[in-house]
């Protein structure tokens, strides 16, 4: 529980999912002792730029008009990118056509802010990495049954 109240206390939970907890706007973390562990872990939450995860990487778009176009990649095809220019509106894209691209250029500063974890003490880091690794608070087994709230007997 003291992992869940530090990832909450840096905000964490604003971007990511952990057990179904948070809101998915970064990668999702339930699983992320498969990608990175202890040291490796303490780093990406240190010092998020050091990886970027691919799918949530930014993007700029110089275009032929001189326009910019920044954001993350969530579609493409042969013809065009479907950009989503802010992470909070996911459903609202821009449509970039590859022949009107002339420079694309993939940022090399991840999404979420460095010295979210700032606010943390060495301790609360520790136990945040903890409920990580383990993959977020989940009830225990015995507490995990089904109410029927419908009012049928």
């Amino acid at each position: 529980m003291k992992g869940m109240q530090a990832f909450v206390k840096a905000r964490c939970n604003q971007c990511h999912v952990v057990a179904g907890h948070g809101i998915n706007l970064g990668p999702e973390l339930t699983d992320v002792a498969k990608r990175f562990k202890g040291e490796k872990l303490v780093q990406q939450i240190l010092d998020p730029s050091s990886e970027i995860n691919k799918k949530f990487q930014n993007h700029q778009f110089v275009l032929k008009s001189g326009k910019l176009v920044a954001g993350v990649i969530v579609q493409e095809s042969a013809a065009e990118f479907k950009v989503v220019t802010n992470l909070l509106n996911p459903n609202a894209f821009v449509r970039v056509n590859r022949k009107e691209i002339e420079e694309q250029i993939p940022s090399k500063i991840s999404a979420m802010p460095n010295g979210l974890a700032n606010v943390l003490t060495k301790a609360e880091i520790l136990d945040m990495v903890s409920f990580l690794e383990f993959g977020g608070y989940k009830l225990p087994a015995h507490l995990k049954h089904s109410h029927d709230h419908s009012g049928n007997d």
